[in-house]
């Protein structure tokens, strides 16, 4: 068992005494529409800031997951996606946020087929240099929350750059040839072995219908491991896990590997619900994941 510094075990204990307390929306958001380029694409984003407030604002770079959008996963009875949600309650709080599509996903640029995980590392270091561009953004105070398939690759941005000051994990992927071997199924990841540079490969999703992707993002599976990423970044690392999620699991262990790995201040947070915390049902898990990740944002930036 690893064994934690004094500083950093007083660092969680008052961290953890924030916790105790709710984050009471402060400002306004107000949205724009914005776009930056990597590798000759562009990429469409929306960065919300607090209207009002000390500027420049620390900021949080949302990733999106596995076949999703910036705009993704409505919010039972809200009207409003989770990716609106949070940059809105992280508005509130004086942070402002920048979502995006990755390359071949949403409206941005690109083909879904050419996504693999480093081409999503490289966009989301691309944002980061976009942020720093922006005199609204102070360019000392970024994190990266990412889910699923997003907290891989805000993981393994972490580790990369050192722009980076604190991250937060939401069901993230933790050992990828597992976690797509069950999502995309065994026989996909065994042909794409066999398969020739570039070559499609058609692979049925767990949760229906089917995807096509090239041959170089199974190559990835086995390659790119959040884990051993983390364990090179030493800063705020905050993992977010659902008990019962049926996408990531087995829970807890996927998330809390994460942590065994990782040296630096850090928390795992535990809630019983899926995937993405239940949030076609309502609002409630959702908005007490985003809360909890508020206070951490808010104590290590």
């Amino acid at each position: 068992m690893r064994v934690k510094s004094f500083a950093i075990a007083a660092f969680l204990f008052f961290v953890a005494l924030a916790f105790c307390q709710t984050v009471s929306p402060q400002f306004v958001a107000i949205e724009r529409a914005v776009s930056f380029e990597n590798d000759g694409q562009t990429l469409c984003g929306i960065l919300t800031l607090p209207e009002t407030g000390d500027r420049p604002f620390p900021v949080v770079l949302l990733l999106h997951g596995f076949l999703g959008h910036m705009n993704d996963l409505e919010v039972g009875g809200t009207g409003g996606s989770m990716y609106e949600m949070t940059a809105e309650h992280l508005a509130g709080a004086g942070l402002a946020s920048l979502r995006f599509d990755f390359r071949g996903s949403g409206i941005s640029e690109g083909s879904w087929e050419e996504t693999t995980f480093s081409g999503q590392i490289n966009d989301t270091i691309a944002a980061i240099s976009f942020l720093e561009s922006l005199p609204e953004i102070d360019k000392r105070k970024i994190a990266v929350l990412g889910l699923s398939q997003g907290g891989l690759v805000a993981a393994c941005v972490a580790a990369r750059d050192v722009r980076v000051r604190s991250v937060v994990l939401w069901s993230a992927v933790a050992i990828p040839v597992y976690t797509y071997s069950a999502l995309l199924g065994a026989d996909a990841v065994g042909s794409s072995i066999k398969a020739a540079p570039g070559e499609p490969i058609l692979a049925s999703i767990s949760w229906g219908g089917t995807t096509v992707l090239k041959k170089e993002f199974f190559d990835e599976l086995f390659t790119v491991d959040p884990v051993a990423e983390v364990a090179r970044y030493d800063g705020p690392l905050m993992v977010v896990s659902g008990l019962t999620d049926a996408i990531v699991f087995p829970q807890p262990q996927s998330g809390r590997i994460f942590i065994d790995y990782h040296e630096g201040p850090e928390r795992l947070f535990l809630q019983n619900s899926g995937h993405i915390y239940d949030l076609f049902e309502g609002k409630d898990n959702l908005e007490e994941v985003i809360d909890e990740s508020i206070h951490w944002l808010l104590e290590t930036l």
